[in-house]
């Protein structure tokens, strides 16, 4: 009787475990096809009309749609509410956005303005004519200005009830050659820029380092620089306010330590750079000769340098950008959508050309724009 128990108690047991691990088997196979499914179409969830001309432009922001033209600025929601505006007139105006802080430049002029959503906006008059301007986290902003034979790169506190002007970093054309690119750190605290040399002959490129902290100020604000000689330089980008990544025409190089900056990582290509993207966890390098798609290759990196994944992808694009945990292919009549991990999220023609295509704050939900139309689409399928 004893005996009997027991083999029915472990019959029971045996039965209860292999539910337990047929039940936990199911809810990885579900959840692996769910964060792995590849959508074929969409629902349009909501349409509006847009009441703008085709010289808008706009830009994915935390989610919302940002706006801009030669007359102003807005922030929008989904519903096409405004939750932020500022008014200005410019000729060529150009938006960097970190965070909470965005501020728009009127190229060739005189004028920059930082908004932070809270005010009508924080305007900069300077004295020479802005190359560009990039803002930080808290809302300092570093502004490259032209002359005919020097340039100077002034970094400004708008919100101060002080002194604006923090620091100004003068350089001459001949001796130092032409600030190609810069960026601004996060905390507002350093700044990478890049110069094109031209001597005897030949041109160099490089990268100097400043540090606006008490290291810095020992040294004029100059704390470090590299030589890439002739390799171009292409774009400068914070990965945090510790780290910056300078891309080149064959890969990219990552410094650490802005108060004594020294390389962390070094990557080579042997393939042409067709595109390149940064986001807060990953670096993107798209190779492939320009005008074939046959040989098309994603390459993502960590923010160490290491690389994880990599896939061949025949799409044809025109832009490319790291959105959550997706890189966004759009352009002309498709879109295209890879997760992280390598898988195809989605992949459509719409059969006719559109202008944005950018994420929401919720799960497979994007603004869908077309010269005419906003809409809000969930992908499905």
């Amino acid at each position: 009787m004893e005996k009997e128990k027991k083999r029915r108690k472990i019959l029971l047991f045996g039965s209860i475990a292999a539910a337990v691990v047929v039940a936990l088997t199911a809810i990885v196979i579900i959840s692996y096809y769910y964060m792995n499914r590849t959508f074929s179409g969409y629902d349009v969830e909501r349409e509006i009309t847009r009441e703008d001309s085709n010289n808008v432009e706009y830009l994915s922001y935390h989610g919302k749609l940002l706006k801009y033209s030669r007359d102003g600025i807005s922030a929008l929601d989904k519903t096409r509410n405004v939750l932020w505006n500022g008014g200005y007139e410019m000729q060529q105006p150009q938006v960097d956005i970190c965070e909470d802080y965005v501020v728009v430049a009127d190229i060739g002029s005189k004028t920059c303005i930082i908004y932070d959503g809270t005010n009508p906006g924080k305007e900069i008059e300077t004295t020479l004519p802005i190359g560009r301007a990039k803002v930080s986290a808290d809302g300092k902003v570093a502004v490259l200005l032209h002359d005919d034979d020097s340039d100077v790169i002034n970094i400004y506190d708008p919100f101060s009830a002080g002194e604006q002007l923090l620091v100004e970093i003068p350089s001459n054309v001949l001796d130092d050659g032409y600030a190609m690119d810069l960026d601004l750190a996060p905390d507002g605290e350093s700044i990478v820029i890049s110069y094109l040399v031209a001597a005897n002959g030949t041109m160099e490129n490089k990268v100097c380092f400043y540090n606006f902290t008490e290291v810095g100020q020992d040294q004029n604000t100059l704390v470090g620089g590299k030589s890439f000689e002739q390799k171009m330089i292409s774009q400068i980008k914070y990965l945090d306010s510790d780290r910056v990544v300078i891309f080149t025409e064959d890969g990219f190089t990552i410094f650490k330590d802005m108060k004594k900056p020294g390389i962390q990582a070094e990557v080579t290509l042997k393939e042409e750079i067709k595109s390149i993207a940064v986001d807060d966890e990953n670096i993107l390098i798209v190779t492939g000769v320009a005008g074939n798609i046959d040989d098309q290759v994603v390459h993502l990196y960590t923010l160490q340098g290491k690389e994880k994944m990599t896939k061949q992808v025949t799409i044809q694009y025109s832009q490319v950008e790291m959105t959550r945990n997706e890189i966004l292919f759009t352009g002309n009549q498709n879109c295209f959508l890879l997760r992280k991990n390598g898988t195809v999220k989605f992949s459509f023609d719409f059969g006719k050309n559109y202008d944005y295509f950018f994420p929401t704050t919720r799960e497979n939900q994007y603004f869908f724009l077309d010269e005419t139309t906003i809409r809000i689409v969930k992908l499905s399928g």
